[in-house]
């Protein structure tokens, strides 16, 4: 079984082959708190930044890796770090000159945190991980979640179809609903369409799916 180290994905997912041809991440921006080989606890952040053609400033020629934030999860409770900061210091300029790709990123994490991971996967918001959790448990761990690929599947597909169905009750091209809430076997979205428009489909503002998994 594959050892894989998931993120949230906590920007925009990828929408083109203007992304793909440069990264297989998947989204701009990601982040996940997970423990390393030692059963110490992590935080990080990263995201992607771009090399452009000297010749052409306009030209993008790769997608770089940088990271913006870093630290263990128990520095980050103590009085800023004794006012050093709590952040793990990194050469942001060597950094930048790695791929934003899923081999890159793991190889970095494995190399300077003391992993041994054999990939990166994001999971989509239907998956429902949240690094950021509340007061009484800050940090949501990778390694303490549920990831059930078929739940998240027929999560994706309820709200593609409910999409679906209002945009057609609207004559609308894009999306007028936002996922509000899940659980194990609904979701709730909001429709965020005026009350006029909304008034003529009959279509309900909040809406709870069913889910079949």
């Amino acid at each position: 079984m594959e050892n894989i180290l998931y993120f949230e994905g906590a920007g925009m997912d990828f929408y083109g082959e203007e992304q793909t041809k440069f990264s297989d991440v998947g989204n701009f921006r990601i982040r996940t708190a997970f423990k390393n080989n030692y059963g110490i606890p992590f935080y990080i952040e990263l995201g992607s930044t771009y090399t452009y053609n000297p010749k052409n400033k306009n030209e993008i020629i790769a997608w770089n890796l940088r990271i913006d934030h870093l630290f263990k999860l128990e520095d980050r409770f103590k009085e800023e770090y004794m006012t050093g900061g709590y952040e793990i210091k990194t050469n942001h300029i060597e950094i930048r000159k790695l791929h934003y790709t899923k081999e890159t990123i793991t190889k970095w994490i494995n190399e300077n945190l003391n992993c041994s991971f054999d990939t990166i996967q994001v999971l989509h918001s239907f998956y429902g991980y949240r690094v950021h959790g509340d007061t009484e448990n800050p940090f949501n761990l990778m390694d303490d979640i549920d990831v059930n690929h078929d739940r998240a599947k027929a999560r994706k597909e309820s709200f593609q179809k409910i999409d679906m169905e209002y945009r057609k009750a609207l004559n609308e091209r894009y999306s007028k609903i936002s996922l509000c809430d899940m659980d194990d076997k609904s979701l709730t979205i909001r429709c965020y369409a005026s009350d006029e428009s909304l008034s003529k489909t009959k279509l309900p503002r909040i809406n709870k799916v069913l889910v079949n998994h």
